[in-house]
């Protein structure tokens, strides 16, 4: 069966249930922020851009991480841009479809995390992103690749990568890739997806009480015995040279 994108509204409708809650407390969520973090930490960024940014949470880190640096987040859910103004007051936020449209303006540090998977057109998204980074800056996208799981689907996915079609698709939109992470095995992927999905991904959404936000920090310190040279869950670092 052929996935096909959900709309800006059934993003917000996602907002409203509780996603900025899963984004802030879930253990890949967390780790996700982790590793950009590690991967952004030699850089000196003026600005930040982040394509497709939530609830602010991963825009405010690396703003925490590089003082004075200013923070633009780009989202299609006008819920979503609500919740990351008050994460992150500090930064700019725009509505705009990364797969039809860019900004005008340049940007030292353009991240993305768990975006691409979810647009149809992702290389003429990846071609946007590169053409929002400055001459000398750095791209940063993260993404799932390996198999798809069916809860995947329900929450937006229409692809999930195959291995090294990521780095080919950057590289085909003119940037050099620096490095590359493939972090997760074996307890995020496949042990815990596969739990999720067997689940149905429930427990993951809505607010997350005493209980739910304790277990979450029970997996996040779990996790930390993933390998970070060998997993599903991918992370992209390349250069704009021009």
């Amino acid at each position: 069966m052929k996935a096909t994108p959900i709309s800006a509204e059934a993003y917000d409708d996602l907002w409203a249930a509780g996603w900025d809650d899963t984004r802030l407390y879930g253990p890949m969520a967390r780790h996700s922020r982790r590793l950009f973090r590690l991967l952004a930490a030699d850089l000196s960024p003026k600005s930040i851009l982040d394509v497709g940014c939530g609830e602010g949470s991963l825009l405010s880190t690396l703003m925490a991480e590089h003082p004075g640096a200013q923070g633009t987040g780009l989202e299609v859910s006008d819920r979503a841009i609500a919740l990351a103004q008050r994460v992150t007051p500090a930064a700019a936020f725009k509505n705009c479809d990364i797969a039809t449209g860019a900004l005008d303006e340049k940007f030292d540090l353009v991240v993305s995390a768990d975006v691409v998977e979810h647009i149809a057109d992702d290389f003429t998204a990846i071609k946007n992103m590169a053409a929002m980074t400055a001459p000398g800056g750095r791209l940063i996208i993260s993404t799932l690749q390996g198999r798809m799981r069916k809860f995947e689907r329900q929450v937006g996915h229409v692809r999930n990568y195959e291995y090294g079609e990521l780095e080919e698709k950057i590289r085909a939109a003119g940037l050099t890739v620096e490095r590359v992470v493939a972090w997760g095995w074996p307890l995020y992927s496949p042990l815990y997806r596969d739990l999720l999905d067997m689940m149905g991904n429930k427990g993951t959404m809505g607010r997350f009480g005493l209980v739910r936000k304790t277990i979450c920090h029970m997996l996040y310190a779990l996790f930390m015995l993933n390998r970070s040279t060998k997993g599903d869950y991918i992370f992209v670092r390349a250069v704009k040279n021009d």
